[in-house]
């Protein structure tokens, strides 16, 4: 399993080899209309529903990936930014940025079962391997609220870097990345059996979304200033950075390994080779893309649209040279949801 701020399985034998050169680029293969600002989104294990949180309609929509029809819409609380699925498929838990709330929702009936407060601009969740715990990064205290999932009670506060956003888990669960908006943009490492900071690492621009690899080595940073920063988790710095230039807020990795997928605003998914740590292809989706999750088998992308209130179906195959690299457009652009005045 590759382990995401936005969760992410792919499988795409097709991905592995370079489509013909010149071909025309292939727009996402349908779009399904979802609620108000669809910001977040999440697979479940098995790859039947796909979760999106409607930043503006206080709403999260439930997608039947065998007909990719909303088969249920979901009330929450205001401005739902991410949404995360437990390791079993069984709940789904939801940030909700303007109510200072995490709800949870039975992934069976589509219900919210119980809603967690005691936060302060909650922006994402991260699960244990064991589902025991979750990692809830508060904006409004630049602490990470750790969870149990059980009593649903906090358990720990940790203090990291100014205006925390993103959370992902290593694979064994031992360590924590916290993406944190701040000038410069950090990412504090947990120790989740002691729940402390054991190091940050300096990237580039504000990063808005990170995948970890399933060996735990490597990490990959969406970040603001238009690259994908390449993070060596073993010795916690950046050793690699792509160039993007279209704002990429959302990434996602093969589950071989062998590509990183980059979704921008600018509509396009970036493919980055992960041997050369170079864009290799573009899939042009249109619209304002924001974050995406693949499913089980990688042959598609769920891709949230922000500014046309709908989800992009990406057939992740089909991907072209790559273009080339612009300047940035400003960070300040990227980031959409990070905090509730923002929107």
């Amino acid at each position: 399993m590759v382990f995401a701020v936005l969760l992410a399985g792919c499988s795409a034998p097709a991905s592995s080899t370079a489509p013909t050169p010149g071909s025309a680029p292939p727009a996402g293969s349908r779009t399904i209309a979802v609620g108000t600002n669809p910001s977040g989104v999440a697979i479940t294990p098995s790859g039947r529903q796909v979760y999106v949180t409607n930043y503006n309609s206080a709403t999260v929509s439930v997608i039947n990936t065998a007909n990719d029809a909303v088969t249920a819409t979901v009330t929450v609380g205001d401005m739902p930014e991410r949404v995360a699925i437990t390791p079993n498929g069984r709940q789904a838990w939801v940030a909700n940025n303007g109510s200072d709330t995490v709800s949870v929702i039975d992934t069976t009936s589509d219900t919210v079962v119980a809603t967690i407060g005691g936060l302060m601009v909650p922006r994402d969740v991260a699960f244990t391997p064991d589902g025991r715990r979750a990692y809830v990064p508060d904006f409004g205290s630049n602490r990470v609220s750790v969870i149990d999932t059980v009593s649903r009670g906090t358990v720990a506060t940790i203090p990291v870097g100014q205006a925390p956003g993103g959370v992902v888990l290593a694979p064994d669960g031992r360590r924590g990345y916290v993406l944190s908006n701040s000038d410069p943009g950090k990412v504090s490492v947990l120790d989740t059996a002691r729940n402390r900071v054991t190091a940050t690492i300096p990237v580039v621009g504000d990063p808005l979304s990170v995948v970890v690899a399933h060996d735990g080595n490597l990490a990959y940073s969406a970040d603001a200033a238009g690259t994908v920063s390449v993070i060596d988790l073993r010795r916690d710095r950046v050793t690699a950075t792509v160039a993007d230039g279209r704002q990429p807020n959302g990434v996602a990795m093969a589950p071989d390994a062998r590509h990183v997928y980059a979704a921008d605003a600018e509509g396009a998914v970036t493919v980055i080779d992960t041997a050369s740590h170079k864009a290799v292809g573009t899939i042009n989706a249109e619209g304002t893309l924001k974050s995406l999750v693949l499913t089980p088998d990688g042959r598609r992308a769920y891709a949230t649209d922000f500014g046309a209130n709908s989800v992009s179906v990406i057939d992740t195959a089909r991907w072209v040279q790559p273009r080339e690299p612009r300047a940035a457009a400003p960070p300040h652009a990227a980031d959409c949801c990070s905090s509730r005045q923002s929107s």
